[in-house]
């Protein structure tokens, strides 16, 4: 029987032992895109990259084919192609294949030998070569910041998630203390419930202690309860948030035992500027101005004539070369366009550089209420400390009287329960301090 139950506690202290403590630079292993909390963050990012890939495909080489075999009754014809189009920069394209057409043609008049002919082209838009862009460019460029933008809203968002799982984290250790707290205050009853019974057999207190004692044994186990279905929940939430089971998370891992404080070893003013250089959300508003620039720049180009060039030179397999030069131009007269097109970028512009002031301004009160929280909580510990030193000095003097005879049960469990509130006080400034501290540094984009 010895060696069983030898065996036994062997077997549960190894398992203790072979658990790995879950400390806050263990979370981040648990952040993957595995996990679906982090896929539906990082998500829309992935889809932006794929449409950098789409508007690229603009700049795709097309092979063109086609094919026509007409016989009316007053005119024939045939007339076939194929062509590789290539878009260089700018809207310059360039055009090289084959053509044969014999007969009268219903939408063209080209005719070639019977041997068909060979063809180069070229299509020079004038004005978006002097300006240096394109429809197809403006496209991609925007495609391209786009992504970058919601890169940094991810960024953002998994900042704001990460927070969301330290909070979670430690306000599970908290609620984990807290329950060990409320085991010890029953275990208090349950020592105090076998001395009351063995002075009511020793003839020196009435039966009426027993029942009080016991009453006070049914309270805390209620009190137990009450804080284990706390820390059930919270652990829940963050095995959740983990993308864990609790059956791997309890066979795994265990919780600190400890909340330790950590220290604030910066100003105001670096905490700005740390913010300034981190937050990925202030990164989001310098994509958008440059997205703006890109629009303002093509569409500057409304306020001058559209001119398109087209040169082909051609080689016919029978006869010789021959050239075509087109010319086409058009220009809108009131340029309302143009006009409207500017109003609505430079609106633009101010609109997202007001956001980003305003962004900075709420970030500043954000770190300077941080700040002060973090500074009032400091000095709330400290006298929470010497609180809790002066009610358990309390409650041991209750208890040495109790036994003395010299006071009851009442007041000795009126003095355990308090010295367990201001306990929970402490370790929650204790809580509120870390928690805020990590806000801090998530406020200043280090995590």
């Amino acid at each position: 029987m010895k060696v069983l139950i030898f065996i036994s506690v062997f077997a549960l202290f190894s398992l203790s032992i072979a658990k790995e403590i879950l400390t806050e630079d263990k979370l981040k292993d648990f952040l993957t895109e595995d996990n679906p909390n982090i896929y539906s963050i990082l998500g829309k990012k992935y889809i932006y990259k794929g449409k950098i890939k789409y508007f690229e495909g603009n700049f795709d080489t097309k092979l063109k084919a086609s094919y026509e075999d007409k016989d009316y009754p007053l005119s024939k014809g045939k007339y076939y192609d194929f062509f590789l189009e290539k878009p260089i920069f700018y809207g310059f394209d360039v055009k090289a294949g084959y053509r044969y057409a014999k007969g009268v043609q219903e939408y063209n008049n080209i005719k070639t030998s019977n041997k068909g002919e060979a063809l180069l082209g070229l299509s020079l838009p004038v004005i978006n070569l002097l300006s240096q862009t394109d429809f197809r460019r403006l496209n991609f460029f925007k495609a391209t910041n786009l992504y970058k933008n919601v890169d940094f809203e991810t960024k953002d968002k998994l900042r704001k998630f990460y927070f969301k799982v330290l909070k979670t984290y430690y306000k599970t250790v908290f609620y984990k203390k807290i329950l060990g707290l409320e085991e010890q205050l029953l275990e208090k009853a349950e020592k105090r419930y076998k001395f009351v019974q063995r002075k009511i057999e020793e003839g020196l207190l009435p039966q009426i202690y027993l029942v009080e004692a016991n009453q006070h044994i049914i309270n805390r186990k209620q009190r137990i309860l009450k804080a284990k279905n706390k820390y059930e929940n919270s652990l829940n939430e963050l095995i959740t948030l983990l993308n864990i089971s609790k059956t791997e998370f309890e066979r795994k891992y265990k919780l600190p035992e400890k909340l330790k404080l950590p220290d604030l070893d910066l100003s105001f003013d670096e905490a700005v500027k740390i913010a300034k250089e981190n937050r990925p959300d202030l990164s989001t508003y310098k994509y958008q101005i440059k997205i703006l620039n890109m629009e303002e720049k093509y569409y500057k180009l409304l306020n001058y004539p559209n001119i398109n060039m087209d040169i082909y030179m051609t080689k016919d397999f029978k006869y010789d070369y021959g050239f075509k030069f087109v010319l086409n131009a058009d220009y809108y007269v009131e340029r309302r366009k143009y006009l409207g097109k500017m109003v609505e970028i430079r609106k633009g512009k101010a609109l997202v550089k007001s956001e980003y002031k305003s962004k900075l301004l709420e970030i500043k009160v954000n770190i300077k209420n941080l700040f002060n929280t973090l500074h009032t909580l400091k000095q709330n510990i400290q006298n929470a400390k010497n609180e809790v030193s002066l009610v358990q000095q309390l409650e041991d003097a209750e208890r040495k009287k109790f036994r003395l005879g010299r006071s009851d049960l009442f007041y000795l469990n009126q003095r355990e329960i308090y010295t367990l509130k201001t306990l929970k006080k402490y370790f929650y400034y204790k809580l509120d301090y870390i928690v805020n501290y990590k806000k801090l540094l998530i406020e200043l984009g280090i995590f």
